[in-house]
């Protein structure tokens, strides 16, 4: 097992809403409504669910400050801001803990060396984040 699977490998996130093949997850303590393609076998449904967020890296730029953060605040995630928790080199992955923990894929090799552990990273995802439920193949 990888660091990368055995630090971020499943979290729970509360489903807040329902948006044809998108879900809507509520953080705890603050305004986040982050919008995510549904990537399980079964439909979703409101409630709580454990699973991980995947993410694809346009660019990764190490930051000095900042901090932890999702823009926009409700939607789909534009810009994240985190925490290097973990890397796997073999597959160009990353874990990240943002607002909420992310598995997040770097389109360029040499982004790498912007992520080692526990710096601060941000970045521009793709627009097809997904929230893959336990029952995912790979999960």
């Amino acid at each position: 097992m990888s660091d990368l699977v055995a630090t971020a490998a499943s979290a729970r996130f509360e489903i807040v809403e329902l948006d044809g093949d998108h879900v809507v997850l509520s953080v705890p303590g603050n305004a986040y409504a982050i919008r995510l393609r549904w990537a399980g076998d079964a439909a979703a449904s409101v409630g709580v669910v454990a699973g991980r967020i995947e993410a694809t890296a346009l660019r990764v730029h190490g930051a000095s400050a900042g901090g932890r953060f999702i823009e926009p605040v409700a939607g789909t995630p534009r810009i994240v801001s985190g925490t290097v928790e973990a890397i796997d080199k073999a597959s160009v992955t990353i874990a990240v803990q943002s607002v909420v923990p992310m598995h997040v894929a770097l389109e360029h090799r040499a982004d790498l060396e912007q992520c080692p552990v526990g710096s601060l990273v941000n970045f521009h995802v793709r627009s097809d984040c997904q929230l893959c439920p336990d029952a995912c193949p790979g999960s």
